[in-house]
């Protein structure tokens, strides 16, 4: 089984939301039993991974530690594939 990511959504925080994900991609919303609304975010699948982590806290936190070492896990960690790209 896969995971997905809905990107243009949050979750709901009053009151239970009715998802429809199309084939495509697109996520259609209700709040209600009456009907569906208009594609309003899009689920994208996630590749299989390991652990996520904020590498860019792990920067911060550990430039000042030791230098040479800084610089190349800097390098290592900056140049590394993005699962799910940063939010903005």
């Amino acid at each position: 089984m896969s995971e997905i990511l809905i990107r243009g959504m949050e979750i709901p925080k009053d009151r239970p939301l009715i998802i429809k994900i199309s084939p495509d991609g697109t996520v259609y919303m209700s709040q209600g039993i009456y009907g569906i609304g208009h594609g309003v975010a899009t689920a994208v699948p996630i590749p299989p991974h390991g652990r996520l982590i904020d590498a860019d806290e792990l920067i911060r936190e550990h430039r000042a530690d030791n230098y040479d070492y800084a610089i190349y896990a800097t390098y290592l960690v900056q140049n590394a594939p993005s699962v799910i790209p940063a939010s903005e």
